[in-house]
């Protein structure tokens, strides 16, 4: 189910949450990073962890 509705259009997004602190922190990374707003810090907000965040169609199976 989640490979035929993970689109283009609208994607799906996993987190691994074995270590809880790093999935929450990664996981509001993933949100603010994809928006530009005023006083957006770069060192805080940079793209999350790819070992830790990913598209769902990526990481199905592991």
């Amino acid at each position: 189910m989640l490979l035929a509705s993970d689109t283009d259009h609208t994607p799906w997004s996993t987190v691994r949450s074995n270590d809880k602190k790093r999935a929450r922190l990664n996981a509001m990374r993933f949100f603010l990073d994809q928006f530009d707003y005023q006083d957006k810090h770069p060192k805080v907000v940079y793209p999350p962890d790819p070992l830790i965040v990913a598209r769902c169609r990526e990481a199905v199976g592991d």
